[in-house]
């Protein structure tokens, strides 16, 4: 049985999905049942990577595939749209000289897209605040964790899908005023496009 570890960064984002899952609580940070584990690691590239590694190292089986669901910033795609992310860059990768968003020598195709399903799939890219203004002009996303993941797959030879919901154009008091909005903020139909 194939073992599948969500990873999502809040427990505002995970607690519906567990309920849903039928995931019981372990503590804080880790809900499990059968062949499915969630971690709930906060937020930012930092945190993520500190606590998606050390769950690795103690765990007692590797998953077979990491699921990361959770909300993102959009430059062009729809509140409350679901985007099946196709690539995932470090914003902050703009350093003169070297190339820009990517950390080279890791597996771009580590990224999985969902096939046979009408889904949007576009590029992530992970900042370490919300972004709200850029000058990428196509149609992507933004989140504060994905990069560390996807980092951590390739280190661990680990499949990665990732699942972002739009919350947000760029802009702070939306993403403020959408999270009353159930329609909006909910999760749980990420797992639709997931077979399980």
């Amino acid at each position: 049985m194939k073992q599948i570890l969500f990873v999502i960064a809040m427990e505002k984002e995970a607690t519906d999905i567990a309920k849903k899952l039928d995931l019981k609580k372990e503590n804080n940070r880790l809900y499990r049942k059968d062949n499915i584990t969630l971690v709930i690691t906060g937020i930012g590239k930092q945190q993520t990577a500190i606590n998606l590694t050390q769950y690795l190292e103690k765990c007692d089986k590797k998953p077979d595939i990491i699921i990361n669901i959770g909300y993102a910033g959009s430059t062009n795609s729809k509140i409350g749209e679901w985007i099946n992310v196709n690539k995932s860059y470090n914003y902050e990768w703009n350093i003169p000289g070297e190339q820009k968003y990517i950390v080279e020598n890791f597996d771009e195709d580590r990224v999985k897209v969902l096939k046979n399903i009408e889904i949007k799939k576009i590029p992530c890219y992970s900042a370490e605040s919300f972004v709200t203004s850029t000058d990428i002009k196509e149609d992507v996303v933004f989140d504060m964790e994905l990069h560390s993941i996807y980092l951590i797959c390739c280190i661990y030879d680990i499949d990665l899908i990732c699942l972002k919901k739009v919350s947000d154009n760029l802009n702070l008091e939306d993403y403020y005023k959408n999270i009353d909005m159930k329609n909006i903020m909910e999760l749980t139909s990420g797992l639709d496009y997931l077979k399980l």
